[in-house]
């Protein structure tokens, strides 16, 4: 029977020690879906990649991939994108492709074809020769991308693609995943980036208190009214109150107007009103987008009020004024951006350095 879900992750539980990171997420993902989980840093979106690649141990709960309980087995067929690269410097792209193309298991022609491909796929074809110490930030985090498709996988895991990266280089790297997105591949995007879930992504999660607390495609998201600012040169009382009593929507003060919510039709004739009274209009600036909107709510408990939490579905209903219904409300706020302490016991628990396992199988960390 086709496994239509990809990734199945039941009631997963993780801690550090005291620390909890996951408590109870529920997630799936289909087959051929893009699905970007968006979350503060330190909120346990690496985590949860490092449990699926099996690296690490949930304390509780279960991850299913390819309908496989069995990670090792399903392993081969993931592609990894981690958020910070390590490179042997005095390698070459081409030698270091090449050398893990065959501990991949690739030889001979598959293995020179594959390589050049990739190597042309993430725009490195030309620098292929030369020295990964002399390859900028966004070069390597290419390489990277290279290196996850080599073996032509059927999941890629992505963590933070574009961290670190100056403006330039984020956009080379959004540009370069647009494109492996539409080769058909299973994608799973850890990123903090709304702009990254905006453009490569068909359903997005938010990650806070330890769960998935809100889901929603992306398009209908692009369905929610947004809000706009137009700035003017000078707004006289009269223009003022005519623009104001156009609808409850539109607000202005002495040089600007805002829109919220926006719609074209609402836009179009605070615009008409403007050109007619003839204001110099300076410039239309979008304020907070609906995935912004839904970022902060899920997050920071924005003030919007929703239709009560039903349990937690397998795929989210719709809203019928466009805002997707939260699956799980935060339990507590959202963890701050760094918590002092979890990379040394992340490191730990990677080495083997932690506490025997419980009746259940799952390993402890000891403080």
């Amino acid at each position: 029977m086709a496994v239509t879900d990809v990734i199945e992750i039941d009631e997963l539980y993780k801690a550090y020690g005291e620390l909890p990171v996951l408590q109870g997420l529920n997630l799936r993902v289909a087959a051929g879906e893009v699905f970007g989980l968006l979350g503060p840093n330190g909120s346990g979106k690496s985590t949860l990649i490092h449990l699926m690649l099996g690296f690490l141990r949930p304390n509780r709960g279960r991850v299913r991939l390819f309908g496989d309980s069995n990670l090792e087995r399903a392993r081969p067929r993931i592609g990894y994108i981690p958020e910070r690269q390590r490179y042997h410097t005095r390698y070459t792209a081409r030698e270091y492709l090449r050398f893990l193309g065959a501990f991949s298991g690739l030889r001979g022609a598959e293995l020179h074809e594959r390589v050049e491909r990739e190597l042309a796929t993430v725009g490195l074809h030309e620098a292929a020769d030369r020295s990964l110490g002399t390859f900028s930030k966004g070069m390597l985090q290419r390489l990277g991308v290279a290196q996850a498709l080599l073996a032509d996988p059927d999941l890629l895991l992505i963590d933070e693609p574009t961290s670190g990266l100056d403006p330039a280089g984020q956009r080379e790297v959004i540009e370069l995943l647009a494109a492996v997105r539409d080769r058909g591949h299973t994608v799973f995007l850890c990123t903090h980036y709304l702009q990254e879930v905006e453009l490569l992504c068909d359903r997005v999660g938010v990650l806070a208190g330890g769960k998935i607390v809100i889901e929603a495609t992306v398009a209908d998201l692009r369905n929610v009214a947004g809000s706009v600012r137009i700035r003017v040169d000078r707004l006289s009382p009269e223009v003022r109150r005519r623009l104001e009593l156009l609808a409850v929507a539109v607000s202005s003060e002495p040089q600007g107007v805002r829109i919220n919510p926006n719609s074209a039709a609402l836009q179009a004739a605070v615009l008409r009103t403007l050109l007619d009274a003839e204001v110099s209009i300076l410039a239309l600036e979008p304020l907070e987008s609906p995935l912004e909107q839904l970022y902060r709510q899920a997050v920071y408990g924005a003030q919007r009020p929703q239709p009560e939490a039903s349990p937690a579905p397998t795929r989210r209903p719709a809203h019928p004024d466009g805002w997707p219904v939260p699956l799980q409300s935060p339990s507590a706020p959202p963890p701050p951006p760094r918590r002092p302490g979890e990379g040394d016991t992340l490191l730990n628990e990677l080495l083997g350095r932690s506490g025997d396992e419980d009746a259940s199988g799952a390993r402890q960390e000891v403080d």
